[in-house]
């Protein structure tokens, strides 16, 4: 094996969404684009945008602009930007000329492609995704290498790129040359889409360019699939922290309800309840907008996946071969993506259990509040109809008393009133009326007294309900 190739070629196919409808050129993507070229050639992507709603964002009948290395004449390349559904997208491509034989080169030339290890792009929150496809041509010393030294072959390719060392992923064949997968789409943030296609012959080379457009579109609905994934993940993560914090608050709540007895003198506990049915019922609130992203996330992978396997039938279609001949595009569709989908499926089945459980938590705890609230207001009430009682009792005491202190005073004012009298002697003073019977002064004088009191009372008494 020789470390010489012949006529290499780096693709870039990025993509991001369009964050709203103010930006157009101010747009990040094509920022990147801009400083990637800045370290290429004198071309800018950025005064030659127009955007309209057409796929292709030139002026038309304009469908790339090209150019030209400043230090190497014999690379060229040209850059196309485009707008697709609902995101902006650019396509690039620098290498050497195919048609000139001569372009025979070692392979650290490559990485020329990447000055200062520009590529791959950073991460953004809404950049979706990019693929990077490096192609390069078996020369005569190396068509007939098998397994090991061709993937020994794709490595150093992938080390002079991007100089680290890394295996692939996965490797096949693509319309008769071996191909080279690198990176986890399971996290596409840390270990991004790279390709490397050994053309054994111009076969492979001619069906590319065949075809380039709805290949384009395929990465496209790749990257929309594996971003997904990975942003349903960050959900999931947060989903699992409520979930599992659930158990332990419920558990909390039933102890406090089992040692908890109502106390009309001290409902600071019901206050308590009603404060942790509060935070369960924000809680849920933004465990249902979770689930609801969670699931918007896996309507997005339905509808791409769909579109994936649309374009692949398209592909065919353009090429008028087998589904067979792209059975390396299509493992993403039959294998990866339906993982990612199942994955998110049985999440959703497990924490759907959640809502049911925070439902079920408020509705016991608002019950028991309601019960609780009302015994203790029974228990207040008949308190104080108790108190009342009592109240009017003691008033009724308090009269009774005052009414018998009186009649002792009235009592003692009239013996007071007639004792002087106690000293009269015990005799008739008219001897003469003798058959009339003799009554003591002093009883008289008393009984009078009593019965004058008696009279003034039951007056009184008449004239105070009356007035009452």
């Amino acid at each position: 094996m020789t470390d010489r190739i012949f006529a290499p070629n780096l693709y870039l196919c990025a993509y991001h969404l369009r964050e709203d409808d103010t930006e157009g050129e101010t747009h990040p993507l094509w920022s990147n684009c801009d400083r990637l070229l800045s370290h290429l050639t004198d071309t800018r992507l950025n005064p030659h945008l127009h955007i309209t709603p057409n796929r292709i964002l030139l002026t038309p009948p304009k469908k790339q602009i090209s150019f030209t290395f400043t230090d190497s004449p014999d690379i060229e390349g040209f850059i196309q930007p485009v707008q697709i559904q609902d995101s902006y997208g650019v396509f690039l491509n620098i290498g050497y000329d195919d048609s000139d034989t001569t372009n025979i080169v070692e392979i650290l030339a490559v990485e020329q492609f990447n000055p200062h290890q520009i590529l791959p792009f950073p991460q953004t929150p809404y950049f979706l995704g990019q693929t990077l496809l490096l192609t390069l041509h078996l020369t005569p010393e190396n068509q007939y290498l098998q397994g090991s030294e061709l993937t020994e072959l794709a490595n150093q390719s992938y080390q002079a790129l991007f100089h680290q060392k890394t295996s692939p992923s996965r490797l096949g064949e693509l319309f008769g040359s071996p191909i080279f997968e690198y990176g986890n789409p399971r996290e596409p943030d840390k270990s991004p889409h790279i390709l490397i296609w050994l053309f054994r012959d111009k076969i492979a080379d001619k069906t590319l360019g065949k075809c380039f457009q709805p290949t384009f579109d395929l990465f496209f609905y790749r990257h929309k699939i594996s971003k997904a994934f990975q942003d349903s993940r960050e959900i999931y993560q947060q989903l699992k922290q409520y979930y599992l914090s659930l158990d332990p608050t419920l558990d909390a709540i039933q102890s406090q309800i089992d040692a908890t007895t109502p106390d009309p003198e001290n409902n600071a506990y019901l206050q308590h309840f009603k404060t942790q049915l509060k935070q369960l019922a924000a809680d849920s609130l933004i465990y249902d907008r979770l689930l609801r992203k969670i699931k918007d996330l896996l309507n997005t992978i339905n509808i791409n996946l769909n579109n994936y396997n649309e374009t692949i039938e398209r592909i065919c279609a353009t090429l008028g071969t087998d589904k067979e001949e792209l059975s390396f595009w299509r493992h993403f569709g039959e294998q990866t993506a339906p993982q990612f989908r199942g994955q998110i499926a049985a999440d959703l089945s497990y924490f759907e259990q959640g809502t049911g459980l925070i439902s079920q938590a408020i509705a016991s705890i608002r019950a028991i509040v309601e019960i609780d609230q009302a015994q203790c207001d029974r228990q207040r009430q008949q308190a104080e109809a108790d108190y009342y009682r009592k109240q009017q009792k003691a008033n009724g005491d308090l009269q009774n008393h005052i009414q018998a202190v009186g009649v002792g005073i009235a009592a003692g004012a009239i013996v007071a009133s007639t004792s002087g009298l106690i000293t009269e002697p015990w005799e008739r003073p008219d001897s003469d009326r003798f058959w009339l019977p003799y009554i003591h002064p002093f009883i008289i004088a008393l009984l009078g007294s009593i019965l004058f009191s008696w009279g003034a009372w039951w007056v009184a008494e008449k004239l105070i309900k009356r007035v009452k």
